[in-house]
């Protein structure tokens, strides 16, 4: 079993911790509550709304839109500026593809004022105009969680969200999700096998 008689309540614009020893299953409940993983016994009970084993699959896009998640080690950022990957977001969910964005001058001018606000909610405002790739694992890590803020989730699941971090650009890591928390009022489940996060 990867989980067992899991049972736990987190309130409205909470920051909730699970710590757990690697393996323990934390990231496979993380998953569940994403809405990509189902579950063969229990309840999942948002507002008003019970998600079972049996109805799960009727409530996976809810779970899904509802919900970001930044896992452990997973960038996927795209070889552009901090930026462009932003505004990259932007504009893929709103065509609900983002392979096929095309960005220019006239694109990065309608989304540059709410992109550069979500920057700097992450501390990376600054570095707005540099490529990418050559951030630091803290920075991309940054990167990551404000292209997740872009889609306004009610729920942001963070696995093990400042694993890469030296102990400078975790506390960073630390003090970002809590400015998220406290300027969006956003839900947080953050997992860890750190006792300090």
């Amino acid at each position: 079993k990867a989980l067992d008689d899991v049972s736990f309540t987190v309130e409205d614009g909470e920051i909730y911790g699970i710590m757990g020893i690697s393996g323990s299953g934390k990231t496979t409940l993380m998953r569940i509550l994403r809405g990509v993983e189902g579950f063969d016994e229990g309840t999942i009970t948002i507002d008003d709304t019970q998600i079972t084993p049996e109805n799960y699959r009727e409530h996976q896009n809810m779970l899904k839109e509802q919900s970001a998640i930044h896992l452990q080690r997973s960038f996927g950022l795209w070889s552009k500026t901090v930026l462009e990957n932003i505004i990259h977001k932007m504009v893929g969910l709103k065509t609900g593809d983002e392979t096929t964005v095309f960005i220019n001058d006239d694109v990065i001018e309608e989304y540059k004022d709410e992109a550069l606000d979500i920057l700097d909610t992450v501390g990376l405002k600054h570095k707005a105009d540099h490529f990418a790739p050559v951030l630091s694992g803290g920075e991309k890590q940054r990167l990551v969680l404000a292209r997740q803020l872009i889609k306004k989730p009610k729920l942001l699941l963070l696995d093990e969200p400042a694993t890469m971090s030296s102990p400078k650009l975790k506390d960073e890591i630390l003090k970002t999700i809590k400015k998220i928390n406290e300027k969006y009022g956003t839900t947080v489940i953050v997992v860890s096998h750190m006792p300090e996060v």
